[in-house]
């Protein structure tokens, strides 16, 4: 059975989505694998998890993503998909970000994981590793997750 984002939650992806494209190939790439790999670990991609997905790829990259864009990025990215293979992939290409995108990052990973409306355990352990990785103190962290909260209407 697919399920259609409410228009409420498909609007609230678009408050946390970077202004401007990322200029550096390599770290647009970073910050769409990460975000595909937050979407990937509870082992469900459903169609809002896709769409929202097509709307990062069109503002990281900063041109209107299609279907072939995202299914392109999906094989690309699929290779590591288990929970521990996930975690590890994060831990090796999280570090390679500079300081200004670290807050994207995690605001678009947390979004991701809000939007099937159902929050799995295994999300909230890859933010975990996300926020390891970028090297996010307490205080970053607890602003980004407050964002994207008040940006889906929801309580932290």
């Amino acid at each position: 059975m697919s399920y259609v984002v409410p228009f409420g939650l498909a609007m609230s992806i678009a408050k946390v989505l970077p202004q401007t494209p990322i200029a550096s190939t390599e770290h647009a790439d970073i910050v769409l694998e990460i975000a595909y790999l937050m979407t990937a670990v509870d082992g469900r991609l459903g169609d809002d998890e896709l769409e929202a997905y097509r709307q990062v790829a069109t503002a990281v990259r900063g041109k209107e993503a299609t279907t072939a864009d995202v299914d392109a990025l999906l094989q690309r990215f699929a290779d590591r998909v288990e929970p521990g293979e996930i975690a590890e992939r994060i831990r090796e290409i999280a570090p390679k970000l500079p300081d200004e995108l670290k807050d994207t990052t995690f605001r678009l990973a947390v979004a991701l994981s809000l939007v099937d409306l159902d929050s799995a355990r295994d999300e909230e352990e890859l933010q975990d590793v996300i926020i390891e990785a970028l090297g996010l103190d307490a205080e970053r962290t607890d602003k980004i997750v407050e964002t994207v909260y008040a940006a889906f209407d929801v309580g932290s």
